[in-house]
């Protein structure tokens, strides 16, 4: 067993498991996650803890999961990759595993614009993918992520993973992303909800097809509708779900809505049921928990597996307190005190006969034992002491909550309360117990007087005392004198070394001399010979210009230094290579085709896009342009850029315009992207026309294409566009970043003046669409707008990027998506060099630190032009030159 948790223990028993879904509070109300609990025990085996889903701030996964727990359910706690570095991550699931929670959902987390908190950071340091493969590495191989050892008591997990079997462009497209969480440590599958069930059974085959089914136990997401409008809603507006015609049409013609929503659940449970490799179902009805307990039991669920050995979590006892009137007087109020004071007497006595006992062992460890076994158990006793000490506090607190209880039962008042606690006493005499108590004393005087006997030794152990000071003085007098032998034997050897030394040097100086003398003829000699050839050189040198051919020569030499060696290519087209194979086993037809953009004018200006196939795919259609490349320039001078990347641009760093064209005349740029970092109210923070106009100056002096790029905060990016696109006339430039937030203003310059534009979403199929619609609406032709679909650099969540492109390059080649048709500008550059990777020193271990930072932009580049980028944005020229090499060779 990988955690021993219930869930685990009946997903491999082969029972159908059946889990809840339980939405802590937008507070820290812990009774409202106990009360959703108790809806669910009995009904569930698990119950998902949300991790602040729809990135809504809510209490957090762990908390609620221990609340879950104290209630008797077991829960799964959910963990996104949202909110938390992999420090974080790691921290938090030792935590959990430490806390007695053995069940952890990995995900990948909603995008915090969808949340209350749209301008808060996501962090993404990875993907649900990758914090599979990290947990797994904890719990299977003992190991951080770093790679350093987890020495023990490592997290026993049972990992779970999500997986939508609706989210396109293909079901085979989606088991081909679930093989990779399991491939990375998945145990087990929660899917999105089900309402076309045919179209999940096809996903399912696709599943069976690759085998996962047995490698992976998968839970068919269910939802009960609550309403006609819920259901609608989640047809037009919740990515990635399915909900069939027939499904709203029975929500209309039902008379009880709530009814018929858990009658099509509980229908649905039925079907997947008989689905192979089914293996149970997740029953998402949050805020609706009370309906849960009926969808199981009309489903024939109502039944849950029970182990024996199971532990059975029980609710903490209460103790009930009767409450009285006080006690005003007379008979009865005396008769009352007298049932008090017995009590704590016997209370006392008991505390007494304790002390008693502690007391009667300590006079029976002493007797009958020497000085020597006295000492042993003074040591072996020292612990027991504070133990007894703890006991005896133990027992205090005991009587003092009695005596509360007391007052509380008999209702007394203050003041006869304080009367019975000075009659027993009690208080005193526990606190005087321990001095009682102690069995062993390191005064001499207690020992004596413990042992009758104890007078006698007292002549011996003086003798004894004397006569190991005499052995002691003989010692003494015995090391005396074997140091003064030993000191006098190493004067004698000193004497003999110096007398040695000396002859060496006299020796040593004799053959210097030798040497010298011959040094020196030699050295005449040469010189004789060589007077004659060294003028026949002076004279040709003196015929020769050699300064100026040598400042010709400098461009040249820095131009190689970043210079990349060039790919071969493959001469014989695929289609003669693979002759004996049938076209139709590695062709795809596509049905659609990706926008040309054009950037810049004249004879510089570029084309990006105009494919209609994959990247680099050839055989299977044409890439009407090849990707380019535009170099990073900033509007002030960086001073957080490592030396291996700043050094390539030192002697224009301060100079934006010098910089452009450094990078156009001497490293061969295709195009500039001019990044106004400078007017980051949190940072700078300069005035955009003060901005605008060092911006104006690089797109004046170059002809190649610009691309404006702002410092990513709407208000500002939306003041500095406008100034600069009023300062630079008829000069074509791309403006970016356009979001949902600036896209009107910034999107009505554009069209006016013909710009391209860049339309930024944060990583989201989704959200790329839909700002390309508003673009679309506003009157924009997409044939001026580039996708820029937020980079995550290596090692960095460039995963989850690379299946965003991928995703919105097949839909717009395989399903004739209009909006998404549009080329890809991947601004890689500055993600990846702020990398810390990219910043440590040069390392035995981790390498050179210029070449780890060069491969990490170069790789990054690579992975981008893989999933469908057309325009890289990058800074170390070196990696551009490594990146135009690898694209000169796949384009033939």
């Amino acid at each position: 067993m990988k955690s021993g948790s219930r869930l685990e223990r009946i997903l491999t028993s082969g029972e159908f498991a059946v889990t809840g879904e339980l939405g802590p509070p937008k507070n820290g109300n812990a009774e409202h996650v106990r009360e959703k609990a108790r809806l669910l025990k009995g009904s569930v085996d698990a119950v998902n803890i949300t991790d602040c889903q729809t990135a809504i701030v809510r209490m957090s996964s762990i908390s609620a999961g221990l609340l879950t727990l104290a209630e008797g359910v077991e829960p799964v706690i959910q963990m996104t990759c949202r909110d938390r570095n992999r420090i974080g991550m790691q921290s938090d699931i030792l935590g959990a595993a430490a806390l007695g929670l053995k069940n952890l959902l990995c995900l990948t987390g909603d995008h915090q614009k969808f949340g209350n908190h749209p301008g808060s950071k996501g962090v993404f340091d990875m993907d649900s993918i990758q914090l599979l493969g990290m947990v797994k590495t904890m719990r299977d191989e003992k190991k951080f992520q770093c790679g350093e050892v987890i020495k023990s008591h490592e997290p026993k997990l049972f990992l779970g993973a999500a997986a939508n079997p609706f989210a396109g462009p293909s079901e085979q497209f989606r088991a081909a992303r679930l093989a990779k969480k399991v491939a990375n440590g998945a145990d087990f599958v929660q899917t999105q909800i089900i309402y076309n069930v045919e179209r999940f059974a096809r996903f399912m085959q696709a599943v069976r097809d690759l085998g996962l089914h047995k490698k992976v136990h998968i839970l068919a997401g269910v939802t009960p509708p609550k309403s006609v409008g819920m259901a609608r809603y989640m047809k037009s507006s919740v990515p990635g779900m399915d909900v069939t015609d027939e499904v709203i049409k029975r929500m209309q013609g039902a008379k009880d809505k709530e009814d018929e929503g858990i009658n099509i659940c509980v229908d649905i449970i039925r079907q997947v049921r008989e689905i192979e490799g089914v293996a149970g179902v997740h029953i998402m009805a949050i805020e609706w928990e009370s309906a849960v307990p009926e969808i199981v039991s009309r489903a024939g669920l109502a039944t849950r597996p029970v182990f024996v050995d199971e532990p059975v979590a029980l609710a903490a006892p209460v103790s009930a307190i009767e409450v009285r009137t006080t006690v005003a007087g007379g008979e009865e109020g005396d008769a009352v005190l007298a049932a008090a004071k017995v009590e704590a007497e016997k209370i006392i006595a008991a505390a007494k006969a304790e002390a008693a006992q502690y007391r009667a062992s300590a006079t029976a460890g002493t007797s009958g034992a020497g000085t020597v076994d006295q000492a042993r158990i003074e040591i072996e006793e020292a612990g027991e002491d504070a133990m007894n000490e703890k006991e005896r506090q133990m027992a205090l607190d005991s009587v003092r909550l009695g005596l509360d209880a007391l007052k509380k039962a008999y209702g007394l008042s203050d003041d006869q309360f304080d009367a019975l606690v000075k009659f027993a006493g009690a208080e005193a005499i526990l606190k005087r117990e321990p001095l009682l108590a102690v069995p062993a004393s390191p005064a001499p005087a207690p020992v004596a007087q413990a042992a009758p006997a104890a007078p006698a030794p007292v002549p011996d152990e003086s003798a004894a005392k004397k006569a190991a000071e005499a052995a002691a003085a003989d010692e003494a007098k015995k090391a005396e004198a074997a140091k003064k032998a030993a000191a006098d034997k190493a004067a004698a050897e000193a004497k003999t070394a110096e007398a040695a030394k000396k002859a060496a040097e006299a020796a040593a100086a004799d053959e210097a001399k030798k040497a010298e003398a011959a040094k020196k003829a030699a050295a005449d000699k040469a010189a004789e010979a060589a007077k004659k050839p060294a003028a026949d050189k002076a004279a040709e040198a003196a015929k020769k210009p050699a300064a100026p051919e040598a400042k010709k020569a400098a461009p040249a030499a820095s131009a190689a230094a970043v210079g990349a060696a060039e790919l071969a290519c493959e001469k014989t087209p695929l289609s003669e290579r693979a002759a004996k194979v049938p076209e139709a086993s590695y062709k795809q037809a596509y049905t659609g085709a990706i926008r040309e953009t054009a950037l810049g004018e004249g004879p510089s200006g570029i084309k990006v896009g105009g494919s209609n196939t994959l990247s680099f795919h050839l055989f299977e259609g044409t890439m009407g342009n090849s990707p380019k490349i535009a170099f990073d320039v900033l509007d002030v001078k960086p001073d957080e850029w490592p030396d291996s990347l700043a050094r390539h641009y030192q002697d224009v760093l301060d100079n934006p315009v010098a910089w452009a064209q450094k990078c156009v005349k001497e490293y061969g740029a295709d195009a500039i992207c001019i990044s106004m970092v400078s007017t980051d109210p949190n940072g700078l923070n300069r005035p955009a026309g003060e901005a605008a106009k060092a911006a104006a100056e690089v797109v004046k002096s170059i002809e190649v294409p610009v691309i404006v790029w702002g410092c990513g905060n709407g208000e500002k990016d939306t003041e500095t566009l406008r100034e600069i696109t009023s300062l630079i006339g008829d000069k074509k430039v791309c403006l970016a970043p356009l979001s949902d937030s600036n896209y009107r203003a910034i999107g009505a310059t554009a069209m006016a003046f013909q710009y391209p534009m860049v339309a930024a979403s944060p990583i989201d199929v989704n959200l790329a669409k839909q700002l390309n619609i508003l673009l679309e609406n506003l009157g924009v032709s997409l044939d001026s707008v580039l996708i820029d679909p937020s980079i995550g650099a290596l090692g960095y969540g460039i995963e989850y990027t690379y299946s965003v492109m991928e995703r919105i390059r097949l839909a717009a080649l395989t399903q004739k998506d209009e909006k998404l048709q549009v080329p890809f500008i991947c601004n890689l550059g500055r993600e990846v060099w702020k990398a810390k990777e990219c910043r440590l020193p040069s390392d035995e271990m981790i390498g050179d630190q210029e070449t780890r930072g060069i491969l990490m932009e170069a790789i990054t580049a690579s992975c981008m032009l893989m999933a469908g980028g057309e325009l890289m944005i990058m800074r170390h020229p070196r990696a551009v030159a490594l990146t135009k090499s690898l694209i000169n060779g796949l384009m033939g």
